[in-house]
């Protein structure tokens, strides 16, 4: 078929190949290829575009440093050295009811003196910045991408939706004719920090003699509390006073909480091990309605995150949709009494590991993993 012909019949064509060595006449050098999977998830890593400030830099965050070419590959390389697809991936088991979302990213540089940060970007640093590159539109379609040159450096990619708290799968794929080392910036540990918001501050032995008073209220004549009495204390004084209309500490819950604090395996809690746990639930009490910006009584998941992090723990974007999964309710908020729960397990299970491990990884006999997942 002719060029003249084919025109005439076809406005367009994809070529599929392994590598784009074809866009710049050249094969001498190699493209490098890497994939990642990724998901945006309403709430949490959902953000939007640019155009929305407040949420954009919850979006996931790719970070990847470009090295420099060898002096043969740079005086072949073309104008352009990056080629950058996003591509939305619909769910398998009804792929064919989801419509394609308007889809983009953008691509900032690290400066020096924030090469060394870790987690995420915070919405601060997109205040006056501009990407170095990015997609002209956010297409509604199944794929976009852009080919461009960029500088050797460090820098980020911010894949988005056009609109906030639309949740979907994609996969990014980053080709290069520079070595490129990327990482997930969303991080992929949790840690364990000093808490921003201010602890409970009855530490003095005028406050002790208080908590005191109050577990003596509700103990037994072995001056002990169970899972049962400790729900009765958590619901009279914590969630009565709020008048929220909450179910409360449930029994369950309760039962996690005596077995997340119980250090002589008892099953229930003694004078000191009570005020422990009375400090940190006032301490997580304060921090709740902190972060409670939109005071509802519950916290959204934006809300979740930020309230996490106040309380001295840094987890993931895949830990924060957990989180949210296993505590949140029908809409995805969390109560109080869930709050509480959350922060003090997550905290309790990150020492756990960080006393047991090496920092990378730890070995556990059948009996102490036994051990560790039905009584924590």
């Amino acid at each position: 078929m002719s060029m003249e012909a084919w025109c005439q019949h076809y406005a367009s064509v994809d070529i599929c190949c392994l590598c784009p060595d074809f866009l710049d006449n050249t094969s001498s050098c190699h493209w490098a290829s890497s994939f990642y999977d990724g998901r945006w998830v309403a709430g949490t890593t959902a953000g939007g575009c640019m155009n929305h400030k407040d949420t954009f830099w919850i979006n996931p965050q790719f970070r990847f440093k470009l090295q420099r070419l060898d002096e043969h590959c740079e005086s072949l390389l073309g104008p352009n050295n990056m080629l950058v697809s996003l591509m939305q991936k619909p769910d398998k088991r009804n792929r064919r009811l989801v419509s394609s979302l308007h889809i983009g990213f953008s691509i900032f540089q690290v400066g020096k003196l924030l090469q060394g940060q870790k987690g995420k970007f915070p919405a601060a640093f997109f205040n006056g910045r501009k990407p170095v590159a990015q997609t002209k539109n956010y297409l509604n379609a199944r794929e976009t991408m852009e080919f461009f040159r960029l500088n050797p450096g460090e820098y980020f990619i911010v894949p988005s939706t056009f609109r906030p708290n639309e949740t979907a799968s994609f996969i990014l794929a980053i080709l290069s004719k520079n070595e490129t080392h990327v990482d997930d910036h969303s991080g992929h540990h949790v840690e364990i920090h000093k808490p921003t918001q201010p602890t409970f501050s009855e530490g003095n032995q005028e406050g002790d003699n208080k908590n005191r008073k109050l577990f003596r209220q509700y103990s037994d004549q072995y001056e002990e509390v169970n899972a049962e009495r400790l729900q009765k204390l958590l619901n009279e004084n914590i969630v009565n006073e709020l008048n929220s209309g909450s179910e409360g500490f449930s029994l369950d819950a309760c039962r996690g909480l005596v077995a997340l604090m119980d250090l002589s395996i008892t099953g229930t809690l003694n004078s000191q091990e009570f005020i422990r746990l009375w400090k940190r639930v006032m301490t997580y009490k304060e921090i709740f309605f902190v972060k409670d910006v939109s005071r509802t009584g519950t916290l959204s998941l934006l809300e979740l995150r930020n309230a996490v992090e106040a309380s001295g723990v840094t987890v993931t974007d895949d830990m924060l949709n957990l989180l949210a999964l296993r505590y949140g309710g029908a809409s995805g908020h969390i109560t109080l009494e869930n709050f509480i729960c959350l922060i003090l397990r997550l905290d309790c299970m990150a020492k756990i590991f960080t006393k047991l491990s090496d920092g990378q990884g730890m070995h556990l006999r059948e009996s102490e993993w036994m051990y560790l997942s039905m009584y924590s």
